[in-house]
């Protein structure tokens, strides 16, 4: 049987990268290289909402909501929906309440928020108490 590698990555923007490799000649120099094309594609650039892409200093709407959850409820405080999107409103005008509904389902499928209720009460915290500043 041959050898086979298989490598798996989830950018920040929530997509997952799924690379393998099989075959006689596995080098450490191929495998080495992919992991540096994962690491250019996750440091360097992130693709913004509408798939275009940005230089490294850029982050998505994505992950700007995510700061945001973890600066204001990251000791662990519940949170809902309409709270979340009361405190965002200002500082990112594009967000909808329905966008900002889809992160938190997948910062739930992802293991980033607990989720507790039921709609329209449902309540979401982050999944470990995080330490403002560290």
């Amino acid at each position: 049987m041959a050898p086979k590698v298989k490598i798996e990555d989830v950018l920040p923007s929530g997509e997952r990268i799924t690379i393998s490799i099989e075959g006689e000649r596995i080098s450490k120099t191929k495998v080495l290289q992919i992991l540096e094309l994962l690491s250019i594609v996750n440091g360097s650039y992130e693709a913004g909402e509408e798939g275009e892409y940005e230089e490294g200093g850029a982050t998505s709407l994505k992950e700007r909501v995510w700061s945001a959850i973890v600066e204001r409820y990251g000791d662990g405080a519940w949170f809902t929906l309409k709270e979340l999107y009361g405190v965002l409103a200002a500082s990112e005008p594009e967000l909808k309440i329905t966008t900002l509904a889809s992160y938190l389902a997948k910062f739930v499928a992802e293991g980033r928020l607990v989720k507790r209720g039921q709609k329209p009460a449902t309540l979401y915290r982050v999944r470990a108490p995080l330490l403002r500043g560290a």
